[in-house]
């Protein structure tokens, strides 16, 4: 484990409010005197600053660490093997072979089967990791070049980063891309907390189930947050009775509220746009109990 916890908030899929639950976490911590840095571990779509009011770009640095395969024609005798090996379906075939940029996952399968030694793997842009400020804490997120598949590796850069950030600081909260791939994996590798945002459909639970699978896998607590309990109330009775025969404990029940949509409409934070409402009551009471669980883990004093 770091030194400086980790907490991942994710979700089995997209629109379940986990960065609801990450924009408030980081806010009502801060608030209370916690310094907290967040990481939008979304590299294709990061949405975390919109939670917490926007803010301004302070660092952008490039990434390149992704590999595309490039073919020099005077060696190519047209021979078709590359385009028969690639798997991704990234070499066309018009009249000779014609790398797809977007789809080539640098694997070398066509450089090692080519027996003209016409292909070579050449290193290209990943991404960028841009830090953002906010009026709570500062955001390290990840933009993923148009057709590059590192996401997973960009992630764990972006934890680094967050790392680096902190340095004696408190909590490191981690908004992990929507359901199961490689950068959610990165982002709960190594973490000390993870808390899975559910709602009351049958969708959302399976999806949830396999990322309670992963964390429970790298022996990282796992705990559930049902969101919009009231818009299914009888589906919640089911997660419960999941939840008590998979040793998986609830935090607590965020009801459906009109303001989490106009928080983010008005580009200001939850906690500040309905500091007042149902929805901020159960997320603090939520802040807390994960609190008091980090507390009695030894995690936080």
């Amino acid at each position: 484990m770091h030194k400086i916890p980790e907490i991942v908030i994710a979700s089995g899929k997209g629109g379940t409010g986990k960065t609801t639950v990450s924009s408030f976490l980081i806010s009502s911590l801060v608030l209370s005197g916690f310094k907290v840095v967040g990481v939008d571990a979304d590299v294709e779509a990061p949405d975390l600053v919109i939670g917490l009011g926007e803010g301004k770009e302070i660092s952008r640095e490039g990434v390149s660490d992704s590999s595309i395969a490039v073919i020099d024609y005077e060696k190519c005798s047209l021979c078709k093997e590359c385009y028969l090996a690639c798997t991704y379906g990234a070499i066309k075939w018009e009249n000779k072979p014609i790398i797809i940029p977007e789809l080539c996952e640098g694997c070398g399968v066509c450089k090692f089967v080519c027996p003209d030694n016409a292909i070579n793997l050449i290193t290209t842009k990943t991404g960028d990791i841009v830090v953002r400020e906010t009026k709570y804490a500062k955001v390290v997120l990840g933009e993923l070049e148009i057709g590059r598949k590192h996401s997973g590796k960009l992630v764990d850069l972006l934890k680094n980063k967050a790392r680096e950030l902190i340095g004696d600081g408190d909590l490191i909260i981690i908004d992990a891309a929507a359901g199961t791939g490689c950068p959610v994996i990165s982002s709960i590798v190594g973490a000390n907390y993870l808390v899975v945002v559910v709602e009351p459909t049958n969708q959302s639970l399976i999806g949830a189930r396999k990322v309670i699978e992963i964390g429970k896998h790298f022996n990282i607590p796992t705990r559930i947050i049902v969101n919009k309990y009231d818009l299914n109330p009888s589906f919640v009775d089911f997660i419960k009775e999941w939840s008590q025969r998979n040793s998986t404990s609830i935090l607590g029940f965020i009801p459906y509220d009109k303001a989490v949509v106009e928080s983010y409409v008005n580009l200001t934070p939850l906690i500040e746009y309905a500091p007042e409402s149902r929805v901020v009551s159960e997320l603090t009471s939520i802040k807390e109990a994960i609190l008091n669980d980090l507390v009695s883990r030894g995690v936080i004093k």
